[in-house]
């Protein structure tokens, strides 16, 4: 037994020692003292908080019994480790479902489902005036990499996930995407980015477009940070019920856009019956309906499109948003983070959990919205 534990301590050692050289001692601790990421990152690492609206708008609830709700749907949402799942019809919440330690007021990661909010920034600033347009290219706010190949990738581009950078999204410890989550130097790791030669022939999921998306807004808010911003763009005028956080790399650093923000799902589920409007909230308009129209249009040609995904929900992207086969809109975030946007019927759905289970949320969710439509 004492040999097997000092083999074992051996073991762990040479790893950390492998770890430290390849990847850094920053990047090593913290992956070695957090483990992996979770949907409580935002209580273990800096944050930037997002305050409760001065105004807040509560919800329409409605009294009547919801009809999709089944001894099948509650099996589902306990043994994924759900922790919370929100179903609003016309604007009024029909059915909502919280864990037992879960409620309305508790805010959670939304991982992925992040970038679907950096897309909406990145439409309120070019309405805003400080971004030019889509077809500005990055180099016009980040001139230091036009080394990297970055002059000839707009921002189009970058919300598409189709600028051929060098990022590869896998849990390679030693990888980029590992380097991302965990770095305390986050702009240097983005100004590090180069483009492939070739383009990608098919649709790449990729982070690091996102990361580069939020430098470039970064670069156009000047003084503002993206959480302030946020804040005053859409958080407060959405009349937001709760606090909210964005994690960043380090203290007053910058916000880890492609993964990290926390909120509740009540306060996710206004970002989703916004786009539903539209761009409009309580007869306010907060985005353009063309930037809304543009961000969830189907961006890829079929023979563009990952065979990969074929029989899937996933029918295309746009701009950070997914597209499903029947029309609907997706923020989809990792371990099960849902914002699910059916327009046509006026029904956004948010699901968040700790584990995706062996479920298609997606599929779920457009049955029940074509229930209520």
């Amino acid at each position: 037994m004492r040999r097997f534990v000092g083999w074992l301590i051996g073991g762990i050692a040479a790893v950390s020692v492998v770890m430290f050289f390849l990847i850094g001692p920053d990047i090593s601790w913290q992956l070695l003292t957090h483990g992996p990421t979770t949907v409580w990152d935002h209580l273990e690492y800096p944050t930037r908080s997002l305050s409760p609206s001065p105004e807040p708008v509560p919800w329409q609830e409605s009294e009547a019994t919801a009809g999709f709700v089944d001894d099948s749907l509650l099996d589902s949402l306990e043994a994924s480790q759900s922790l919370a799942f929100v179903v609003v019809d016309g604007g009024v919440i029909v059915w909502e479902w919280y864990r037992d330690d879960h409620g309305p007021d508790t805010p959670s990661m939304l991982f992925s489902a992040s970038k679907s909010i950096v897309s909406l920034l990145i439409g309120a600033a070019i309405d805003d005036g400080l971004i030019g347009s889509v077809d500005d290219v990055v180099t016009e706010y980040i001139p230091e990499l036009s080394e990297g190949g970055f002059d000839r990738v707009t921002i189009e581009d970058l919300l598409r996930m189709d600028s051929s950078m060098d990022y590869v999204e896998d849990d390679n410890p030693i990888g980029i995407h590992i380097r991302f989550n965990y770095t305390q130097s986050l702009a240097d790791e983005i100004l590090d980015l180069e483009v492939r030669e070739a383009s990608d022939p098919v649709f790449r999921y990729k982070s690091g477009d996102n990361a580069l998306l939020g430098l470039v807004l970064v670069r156009a808010l000047g003084d503002t940070s993206l959480t302030e911003y946020l804040e005053r763009r859409l958080w407060h005028p959405l009349g937001a019920g709760n606090a909210g956080s964005w994690n960043v790399d380090a203290d007053g650093g910058l916000e880890r856009t492609w993964c990290c923000l926390a909120m509740t799902a009540r306060d996710l589920a206004r970002f989703g019956q916004m786009v539903s409007n539209g761009g409009t909230w309580d007869g306010e308009r907060l985005i353009s309906e063309d930037w809304i129209e543009a961000s969830v249009a189907p961006g890829f040609s079929p023979d563009r499109w990952p065979a990969e995904y074929s029989g899937s929900v996933l029918a295309n992207y746009g701009y950070q948003w997914w597209v499903l086969d029947d029309g609907s809109h997706l923020a989809l975030g990792k371990a099960g983070q849902y914002l699910f946007v059916d327009p046509t019927r006026d029904v956004v759905i948010v699901r968040l959990g700790e584990s995706q289970g062996e479920y298609s949320w997606a599929t779920i969710m457009q049955e029940i919205a074509s229930g209520l439509g």
